[in-house]
C-alpha cells in the first residue's frame, strides 16, 4: 500500500498537464488570430477605402476653396470698378440728387456693366430690394437674403451658377417662354463713398460664365487626377507595408507555432521520461527484491509437479512455465544491471545480437507457433553497454510480433549495416495496428493484451532516444507490421558511458 501511494504521489508532481493545457490555449488562440487567409485583403480593403474617402474629401474641400477664389476674383474687379466709377462721377450725380440715393446710380452701374462678359446689371438699395437694371428687358429679382451680412460689411459676393435659366434673367420676347440655360457668374458688389463708410447701394452684375466654367472643368481634372495619383501611391505604399506586416506577423506565427509544438513535444517527452525514469528505478529496486523469492518459488512448483507415474496436471505445467519465464525476464535484466554497475566492456556482432534476442524469444515462438526467421547483414560491432539495450529493445518488439502473429506464420527479425547506421526490422504478420493505437503508438496507454502494462513500447520509445537512436512504425497494414530502430554511428562507436535510465 505504501509504494501505490508514493507511485500515485509521483505521478501527480511529474505530470505537466498544466504545462500542456496552457500551451494548448494558446496554439487555439494563435489560430483563431490567423485563421482566416482573408484577413489581409480585408484589412488592405478598409485601409484603402479610408485613404480614399480622405483623399476624396480633401479635394472636395479643396476644390470649393479654389472655386470661391476664382469666384470671388471677378467679384473684386468689379467692387473695385464700380467703387473707381462712383468717385468719377459723384460730382455729376450730385447734380441729380445726393449720392447716398440709390436711384441716382444706376448711370455707374451701366458704365461698370461695359466690362466684357456682362449680359445683365441690377441696382439694388440697401436693404436689397430692387431699384433698376439693364438691359431694359431684365427682370426684377431681389438679393438673397444670405449676402446682404456680408455685404453691409462692403465685402462683394459671387457665386456661379453651371445652368442658369435665362427665362429667370430676362422677359419673355412676344409672350414666348424662353427655355434656355447658360454658364451664369453672378457678382454682388457693394456700393460706398470714401465719406461715407456705409452701404448705400448693391449693384449686381450677371457675368456669362463659359470661361469660368471651362476654368472650373480644368480644375476638376486637375484635382482628379492628383487625387488618383496620391491614391495609387498612397495604397501602394498602404499595400507594401500591410502585407509586410502580415508577412512576418506569419513568419512570427509560424516561428512561434514550430516552438510552441517542439515545447509540446518536449513536455510529452519529458512526462514519458519522468514516468519511464520512475518505473525503471521502481523496477530496478523490485528486481533485487524479488529475484531470491522468484526463484524459491520456482523450485518449490517444480517439486510439486506430478511424477511421470501420475497424470500430468495442465495448470502445475503452466504455472512451473511462467515461473521459468518470469525468472528468465528477471535474469535478462539483472545482467544488464550489472553490467552497467560494472567496468566490463566487450563488442557484440550483429549475429551475436540477432542471437541473444532469438534465444530470449525461442520459447514464445514455441509456445505460439510461430517461425522466427533472423536476417544478419554486415560486419559492424556494439559496445556491450549499447548491445544489451539494443537487445531490450528488439526482445520487446519480437515479443510483441511473436504475439500478434497467427500459429503457422513468421516473424522476420533483420539487422542490416547500411553506411553510417545500423538497421533493426521486426517484421510480423498480423492484422496490423488500429488507426486510433497507431496514433498514440508510443505513449503509455491501457494494453489490449492479457496481463499486458501497455508501457513496453513507450519505454523501448525512451531507451532508443537514450541510446540517440530512433524507433518508428515504418509500416502497418492488414498483412502485418513493420518497426524500425535506426542505430547511428555515434551511439555504437562514439558513445561509450550509455546509462541505463535511472
Amino acid at each position: 500500500m505504501h509504494f501505490s501511494r508514493r507511485d500515485s504521489k509521483l505521478r501527480r508532481v511529474t505530470a505537466p498537464r498544466p504545462i500542456a493545457t496552457r500551451m494548448q490555449k494558446i496554439t487555439q488562440i494563435e489560430r483563431l488570430l490567423l485563421r482566416s487567409r482573408r484577413l489581409p485583403w480585408v484589412l488592405i480593403g478598409v485601409t484603402l477605402l479610408i485613404l480614399a474617402t480622405t483623399i476624396l474629401f480633401a479635394s472636395l474641400q479643396l476644390r470649393t476653396g479654389i472655386r470661391d477664389q476664382i469666384a470671388g476674383r471677378d467679384g473684386e474687379v468689379f467692387h473695385a470698378v464700380a467703387l473707381f466709377q462712383l468717385e468719377t462721377d459723384a460730382k455729376e450725380i450730385e447734380l441729380f440728387g445726393p449720392v447716398t440715393d440709390p436711384a441716382n446710380l444706376l448711370p455707374v452701374v451701366l458704365k461698370a456693366s461695359r466690362l466684357k462678359g456682362v449680359v445683365a446689371a441690377r441696382l439694388f438699395d440697401a436693404d436689397g430690394r430692387f431699384v433698376g437694371g439693364a438691359p431694359l428687358e431684365v427682370r426684377e429679382a431681389a438679393v438673397d437674403p444670405l449676402f446682404l451680412p456680408a455685404l453691409a460689411h462692403l465685402r462683394p459676393v459671387s457665386r456661379f451658377l453651371p445652368a442658369f435659366p435665362l427665362a429667370r434673367l430676362f422677359l419673355p420676347e412676344n409672350g414666348a417662354a424662353d427655355t434656355r440655360t447658360m454658364p451664369l457668374l453672378e457678382v454682388n458688389v457693394p456700393l460706398h463713398t470714401g465719406a461715407e463708410s456705409r452701404l448705400i447701394g448693391i449693384a449686381q452684375f450677371n457675368i456669362e460664365g463659359s470661361g469660368i466654367a471651362a476654368e472650373f472643368a480644368h480644375l476638376d481634372r486637375r484635382l482628379a487626377i492628383q487625387g488618383l495619383i496620391a491614391f495609387l501611391v498612397g495604397g501602394l505604399i498602404v499595400v507594401i507595408a500591410i502585407a509586410w506586416a502580415f508577412r512576418r506577423l506569419r513568419q512570427a506565427h509560424h516561428l512561434l507555432s514550430e516552438r510552441t509544438s517542439s515545447l509540446l513535444r518536449a513536455n510529452q517527452e519529458l512526462a514519458l521520461a519522468a514516468k519511464t525514469s520512475a518505473v525503471g528505478a521502481i523496477t530496478s529496486h523490485l528486481i533485487h527484491g524479488l529475484k531470491n523469492p522468484l526463484s524459491g518459488l520456482q523450485n518449490f512448483m517444480s517439486s510439486l509437479l506430478p511424477s511421470e507415474g501420475d497424470s500430468p496436471e495442465a495448470d502445475w505445467e503452466q504455472a512451473v512455465a511462467a515461473t521459468h519465464r518470469m525468472q528468465g525476464l528477471i535474469n535478462q535484466v539483472v545482467a544488464v544491471l550489472r553490467e552497467e554497475e560494472g567496468n566490463v566492456q566487450y563488442e557484440v556482432t550483429l549475429v551475436e545480437l540477432a542471437e541473444m534476442v532469438s534465444a530470449k524469444v525461442g520459447p514464445l515462438s514455441a509456445q505460439t507457433g510461430v517461425r522466427l526467421i533472423t536476417l544478419c547483414q554486415g560486419e559492424a560491432v556494439l559496445p556491450n553497454r549499447v548491445a544489451n539495450l539494443v537487445a531490450l529493445i528488439l526482445l520487446n518488439l519480437a515479443q510483441n510480433a511473436l504475439q500478434a502473429t497467427p500459429a503457422g506464420r513468421a516473424v522476420t527479425l533483420a539487422l542490416t549495416e547500411s553506411g553510417d547506421q545500423i538497421s533493426c526490422e521486426v517484421r510480423d504478420e498480423g492484422p496490423g495496428l488500429s488507426p486510433a493505437l497507431s496514433a498514440h503508438l508510443f505513449a503509455p496507454c491501457k494494453s489490449t493484451k492479457d496481463g499486458g502494462s501497455g508501457i513496453g513500447l513507450a519505454i523501448s520509445k525512451q531507451l532508443a532516444g537514450h541510446l540517440g537512436a530512433a524507433l518508428e512504425l515504418a509500416r502497418s497494414t492488414p498483412s502485418g507490421c513493420v518497426f524500425v530502430l535506426t542505430i547511428p554511428v555515434s551511439a555504437y562507436q562514439k558513445n561509450q558511458d550509455v546509462l541505463l535510465p535511472q
